[in-house]
Order: C-alpha cells, then structure tokens, then sequence
C-alpha cells in the first residue's frame, strides 16, 4: 500500500517564500505553482492530497494533473483547512501510512495520536528535492538504454546498383 501525504496548502503556500510572495499577489495563481510543485513526489509512488481551505458551501474533491494519486481537495466553509486533515487522519483505515505535512504543530499533534506520522513543510521540501533527483537519474538511464539500443539515425538516402 503506498504512502499517502495529506499537505495543508495553506500552510505550506506561506512557508515557502516563493509562493508566499505569489500569494500576496494571485491567491489562485500561487495555489497552481504549489500543486505543480508538488508533482513529482507522485512519481516516487506516493499519494497526494492536498487540502485548502473552501470558499463556500460543501468541500469538493478534484484530481489534479494526469495522475490519479494527485488529489486536491476545499474543505467546507464552515470546517475549514485543518479540520477536514483531521477528520481524514481520524477516519483513516490505516493512518500509519499517512503523513501530514504542515507546520501547524496542532495538527502535527493530530496526526500522531491518531497514528499517523508528520513532517514539516522545510522537510517536504527535502522530500521533493530527492524526488526531482529520482526523476533525472530515471530519465537518463532510460536515455542510455534507449540510445544503446537504437540504431543512430542518418538522415542520407539510399542508392541501389
């Protein structure tokens, strides 16, 4: 069963300064530049659910991206960001494979009384940078492999006798 990191978006846009300084500016926009940032954690395997904080009425689920582990989800107005990772933390069937990401230390203590695990959002960002690493190394071993493989392509024409 793979992993599963449910990110507070909210918290994690203000923590890393970056998209802070998008957010004062474009909250949507700096919503966008966190999720794509978050893409490659989903090629390590992982499942991601990343929660913000609703507008109005009911929470909605939404997948992101081209992956179905990339989750994004708005909580309802009147839960809020942090109490729709504690309800999914407390109604986990198995929370020992779920990591939240946030610096809220409330939440953080949630998650671990409930059995799951926590990270900050500087340690999620570690997580990410192996993740990118991961990628490169699997791109150019695929890139070996195909050019050893391949025959090389000459652009000439053919002349028979």
């Amino acid at each position: 069963m793979q992993e599963h990191l449910i990110i507070d978006g909210n918290n994690a846009m203000h923590a890393i300064p970056e998209i802070d300084k998008e957010l004062s500016r474009d909250r949507n926009f700096a919503r966008e530049s966190l999720l794509r940032m978050l893409e490659p954690l989903i090629s390590d395997g992982l499942r991601v659910t990343v929660v913000f904080d609703g507008r109005a009425g009911r929470g909605s689920l939404k997948k992101y991206g081209h992956s179905g582990s990339f989750d994004v989800f708005y909580s309802s107005s009147s839960e809020g960001a942090d109490g729709a990772i504690e309800r999914m933390v407390m109604a986990a069937k198995y929370p020992a494979k779920i990591c939240v990401i946030t610096n809220d230390n409330l939440i953080r203590n949630c998650a671990y009384s409930s059995g799951a695990s926590a990270m900050r959002v500087d340690q999620m960002i570690k997580r990410l940078d192996h993740s990118i690493d991961q990628l490169t190394r699997r791109a150019k071993q695929t890139k070996v492999r195909r050019d050893s493989i391949e025959e090389p392509f000459h652009n000439r024409i053919e002349f028979f006798d």
